[in-house]
């Protein structure tokens, strides 16, 4: 094991900032020798060595390089350099007993159904509880279109879904349509001979299998998969039209404090048949893919926020009414129409985002907040969806390198 075991920590905004930081798991293992269940980490300005709250998810299990690292910095860092030539903190990894799990931390819930298929899950934390589905029909019954939305979202004990009966403390009766996240459709690029310019998959009516599940200190997570679906579309290599079998995954992850949800989408295929394979390429291909997204909630009067143009990658819906519950997506592609009210219906949002082959969305609930939640959505872009803050295996050949500007001094042992 080396001598030295560190992280570089860079914050790339020009304030001091803390919060979570994810970053590739396979790549540390590898260097450090560790196994997740010893892992601690510590803050290198922390003499006390008091562990930082760190955890590491398991995102598909036939994958491990999608493995991830999650640690939380409670104290604020400075910034580094813009060329990150100078780090802005260094967090020590060491061999030792975890913290035993405190209460309050965020987890997560699954309910089967009598024949073992997980029907939903519930994900919870210190101010949001929620509801997510698994399956079409809910309620069993012919109304089968809920399948991979948030059917229920407690903010602070009250629904924000249908906010307004919730704020009056009315719990039965609420709209029975109520949802959000759901990823309606898919749009993929289409064959070239016929040309076609996309190829469409409904999701809303069928189900999801749950892939993994983990919960620790700094979040609670699910991985989901689609059913899968045949699609028949050019090769990024050959140019020639190809026969997979394609599955949609969605990890969706609920962090310690937060009142939103992030959310990663990709699309893993396999060769239906042997001509449909490539020699000494991989079994599995991260396709292109866009997103639709759909929502049925109640906001009465609402205020609508475009982003500011030509980075339309966020938008915020408010009420004009009290208890003025807002709603904000942020993602790392671009939204390309924002359609409210949907087909007539003003508790109807339709949105859709350009083509990406990894897809980031941050889903924000907010209330109370009569002016400026459109700012918070902005904000929350920019620290969490296009600058994180970022982490990589410290290297002693660079020391000379890994100066931080800081006045701290670090003790390397």
């Amino acid at each position: 094991m080396p001598s030295i075991n560190l992280l570089a920590i860079f914050n790339l905004s020009n304030y001091w900032r803390r919060g979570d930081v994810t970053l590739p798991w396979e790549a540390i293992a590898q260097e450090f020798q560790i196994p997740p269940e010893e892992l601690i980490l510590s803050d290198l300005r922390d003499l006390s060595h008091i562990p930082l709250k760190a955890q590491v998810d398991r995102i598909d299990p036939d994958d491990p390089k999608r493995d991830v690292l999650v640690f939380c910095l409670s104290r604020p860092i400075p910034p580094s350099s813009e060329n990150e030539t100078f780090a802005s903190a260094f967090v020590r990894l060491d061999r030792g007993e975890p913290m035993p799990p405190e209460l309050g931390e965020p987890s997560t819930e699954v309910v089967y159904g009598s024949t073992g298929e997980a029907r939903g899950v519930r994900l919870v934390n210190n101010h949001l509880i929620v509801w997510f589905n698994l399956i079409p029909a809910p309620e069993d019954n012919e109304r089968n279109w809920f399948s991979g939305s948030a059917t229920s979202i407690q903010l602070d004990h009250q629904e924000i879904l249908d906010p307004f009966p919730a704020a009056r403390g009315e719990w039965l009766g609420q709209d029975p349509e109520k949802r959000c996240m759901q990823v309606a459709e898919i749009l993929l690029p289409g064959p070239p001979h016929p040309k076609s310019p996309y190829y469409e998959v409904c999701l809303f009516n069928h189900s999801y299998r749950l892939v993994s599940q983990s919960s620790g200190s700094v979040r609670a997570s699910i991985t989901i998969a689609s059913e899968p679906f045949d699609y028949i579309g050019a090769d990024p290599i050959t140019g020639k039209n190809r026969h997979l079998v394609c599955e949609l995954y969605r990890t969706i992850s609920l962090y310690a404090g937060a009142d939103y949800l992030i959310e990663e989408l990709f699309i893993k295929g396999k060769p239906k048949g042997k001509e449909d394979e490539i020699p000494d390429e991989p079994e599995v291909s991260n396709l292109n893919f866009a997103v639709r997204y759909f929502a049925h909630m109640n906001m009465g009067s609402t205020e609508d926020v475009e982003p500011v143009f030509p980075v339309p990658d966020w938008f915020a819906v408010g009420s004009t009414a009290p208890p003025y519950p807002a709603y904000g997506l942020a993602t790392n592609v671009h939204i390309d129409t924002v359609t409210h009210p949907y087909e007539g219906n003003k508790s109807n949002f339709c949105w859709q985002l350009l083509p990406g082959k990894y897809i980031k969305c941050l889903h924000l609930f907010m209330r109370g907040q009569k002016l400026g939640f459109d700012a918070r959505v902005g904000h929350v872009w920019y620290e969490l969806i296009y600058n994180p803050l970022k982490a990589e295996i410290y290297q002693r050949s660079n020391i000379a390198k890994a100066v931080t500007k800081s006045s701290f001094a670090y003790e390397l042992r």
